[in-house]
């Protein structure tokens, strides 16, 4: 799909936009005369026994894309997991997807063999998004690219860039291509070895990737971004593959909006107000994904982009990614609420990533209602109060816990809306302390979503997941899925586990029909 900014006879636009006695303002920052380049952007599949789209967008990609647009670049995008791919949809007998709540919904889905590792799993394994023909009959619309970039997701699904890369490379085998995301980052040297890019880049990658890309396509990089440099962190060469760590805007206010309007529809987007976390959490990997630390986008600047989302693109459900979006509240999340409230949006917000509960004070819960929030998750993980404190950073407590329950609840919000997040195969875990947190849960009045633990390279209970579960670290990253690593190990039984789950569900149902 050709960007919005593609078909602009010269060049690109800057997004942003403010709203000025009822005029919008267009501020143009950056002409091409001619274009830099050809570049084919791919979001791949999943591979997985079960997926859901919890609004999914690809905003790394996004973000990727915008700079190199702005810097003179053509870009097209193939969505390996468009669910209104015209021809998916022939293919269902649809004029629509089946969609949920908000946006929501199923993907498509194939069942395919299962890789041989997971051969001993009872359940089927598939691949979800549109089918092979379709992206093939895709790649053959396409003009042959100068590069082509590649993103991933999930450790263990990368099946889905793997079969991407292979399909691009039988097609264009002298085309460099650039494999980032996630996956690449969390699994650098897996990825080198065995994804077949010629590159890999590990971390935030919009301007390792711009002057990459500058090399490849045989231009002088155009930095117009002013920025303090970091320490650089350049990865080993090996066999051909490149990571280029380098320097990068400490402002993140700086960059262009994320490229939306790739999407082919907009059910719902995706907004970051924020990237990283100052938390230590010993099973989260976001200070790994996010080397420069926890940095917030200026206030106006998140609102010009849900502005430009809300009037420009028709979007209604936006889901916060951000993983401590309720940090710094008085000047962050408070001023970024007035200004939705005082624009008068009328949409839905969705924290899937979850927020922090001992922030969640009189203030902000109203707010929040008034805004437009409608899909609450929140963070406890666990009960345990020694566990609160030695992996979770001591960031809740069950006291300010209910607190926020309490304060959701006062401001309108009901069990239907609100859910929160308990781990459970943690190492060391007792299934009790999972009963206990679940049933802590529902005496506060709102409903459990159980998180299954699953091993994230890099993080201290990975570590701890090799020593006490004899997991080996060097093992294949399809063995890290939640659906199958905790029965791999001694820590939990499936009977067990499904009692709990059972346990999660039962609780879940009483508590809505309570407060119904």
């Amino acid at each position: 799909m050709t960007s919005w900014f593609t078909k602009k006879l010269l060049g690109e636009v800057n997004r942003q936009k403010r709203k000025r006695n009822n005029n919008y303002v267009l501020r143009f920052t950056h002409y091409v005369i001619m274009s830099k380049g050809k570049l084919l952007l791919i979001n791949p599949w999943i591979y997985d026994f079960a997926a859901f789209n919890l609004w999914i967008e690809p905003i790394g990609l996004f973000y990727i894309a915008s700079i190199l647009l702005q810097h003179g670049y053509e870009i097209t995008f193939i969505d390996c997991l468009d669910r209104y791919h015209p021809e998916l949809l022939k293919l269902q007998g649809r004029d629509a997807p089946e969609l949920r709540s908000y946006g929501c919904g199923k993907y498509y889905k194939e069942i395919i063999e299962k890789p041989e590792i997971l051969k001993h799993f009872p359940r089927n394994y598939g691949r979800y998004g549109i089918t092979f023909d379709i992206f093939d009959a895709e790649l053959e619309k396409q003009d042959k690219p100068d590069v082509v970039l590649v993103t991933s997701k999930m450790t263990y699904w990368y099946p889905g860039p793997f079969e991407v890369i292979r399909r691009v490379k039988n097609r264009y085998p002298d085309v460099p291509l650039i494999l980032g995301g996630t996956y690449a980052t969390l699994c650098y040297q897996h990825a080198v070895e065995h994804s077949g890019a010629d590159y890999v880049i590990a971390g935030e990658g919009e301007f390792q990737t711009l002057k990459l890309v500058d090399a490849l396509a045989g231009n002088v990089s155009d930095q117009t971004f002013s920025f303090p440099k970091r320490k650089s962190l350049i990865k080993k060469k090996s066999k051909g593959i490149y990571s280029y760590y380098s320097s990068f805007p400490m402002d993140i206010s700086d960059y262009p909006f994320p490229a939306h309007d790739l999407n082919r529809q907009r059910d719902y987007v995706a907004i970051l107000t924020s990237r990283g976390c100052p938390m230590k959490c010993t099973y989260c990997a976001t200070n790994l994904l996010n080397p420069a630390g926890f940095r917030q986008r200026r206030v106006e600047n998140v609102l010009d982009e849900l502005e430009w989302c809300y009037h420009e693109l028709g979007v209604r459900n936006f889901a916060f990614y951000d993983d401590a979006l309720l940090l710094n509240a008085k000047n962050h999340i408070h001023k970024i609420l007035d200004g939705i409230i005082q624009r008068n949006f009328r949409c839905y917000f969705h924290t899937p990533n979850s927020m922090h509960a001992q922030m969640i004070d009189y203030d902000l819960a109203p707010k929040m209602y008034h805004a437009g929030f409608k899909t609450i998750r929140i963070s406890l993980e666990t009960s345990n109060s020694e566990r609160q404190k030695s992996a979770s950073s001591n960031k809740v407590t069950n006291a300010g816990f209910r607190r926020a329950i309490e304060n959701l609840k006062a401001a309108g919000f009901t069990a239907n809306d609100i859910k929160a997040y308990v781990m459970i195969g943690l190492p060391g875990q007792p299934l009790q302390e999972v009963r206990d947190s679940i049933a802590f849960i529902h005496d506060c009045g709102v409903q459990v979503s159980l998180a299954e633990y699953t091993p994230i390279p890099g993080t201290v209970e990975w570590q701890r997941a090799a020593s006490e579960y004899d997991f080996n670290p060097d093992s294949d990253p399809l063995l890290h899925n939640n659906t199958i690593f905790l029965f791999q190990t001694d820590s939990v039984i499936y009977k067990d586990f499904e009692k709990v789950r059972m346990f999660a569900l039962e609780g879940n149902r009483k508590i809505v029909k309570r407060d119904a």
